[in-house]
């Protein structure tokens, strides 16, 4: 090497010999950091969640919810129940591998094509007259099929996935923390 050198002497106690301390363990202590955000972000999109909010605030009621009761987005709560995150070399990625998931996150148009219907009833076996109540299949000793029409559901978007500020200010807090040890 020509030219000229510098070599910093310091002791242990400096605030630059700590700092370089720090960023030269960064390596090898970045998988805990990313863990640590991965469960950040994942709670509290579960807890988001868990009271119909999302990222762009909180979501309009469902028609089952509507119909049936409940909340919206927790029907068997499998996508909620699935949201996890893995660590990478480079960071972390969060999400669910629950197909449905990504129709919530967008929202789009659902298609559902024309199809044979069965349809089951009750036959008197005296007067051969056939109930107008469904029934069961197993119930059932008449059986009659139609032509259901095409249709399309709109699925309005529900945004889950992503960071608010207040998840932006408590993974920089993470860092500095992870970074500061303290």
């Amino acid at each position: 090497m020509s030219g000229v050198a510098i070599t910093i002497e310091s002791d242990g106690e400096s605030a630059v010999m700590q700092a370089l301390a720090l960023l030269s363990n960064f390596d090898q202590s970045k998988p805990k950091l990313f863990d640590a955000i991965g469960q950040t972000v994942v709670s509290n999109i579960r807890s988001r969640w868990a009271n119909g909010v999302g990222l762009e605030g909180k979501w309009r009621l469902s028609g089952r919810v509507l119909r049936e009761g409940g909340t919206t987005m927790r029907d068997t709560s499998r996508a909620l129940n699935s949201m996890t995150h893995n660590v990478l070399s480079s960071g972390v990625e969060i999400g669910t591998d629950v197909e449905y998931a990504a129709i919530h996150h967008f929202g789009g148009e659902i298609k559902y094509e024309a199809r044979m219907r069965r349809t089951y009833f009750r036959q008197d076996q005296r007067t051969g007259l056939v109930g107008n109540k469904f029934v069961r299949k197993a119930r059932s000793n008449f059986m009659q099929e139609s032509q259901g029409k095409a249709y399309k559901v709109n699925m309005p978007r529900r945004p889950f996935l992503g960071l608010t500020e207040t998840d932006e200010q408590e993974v920089l807090s993470l860092i500095v923390e992870h970074l500061t040890g303290e």
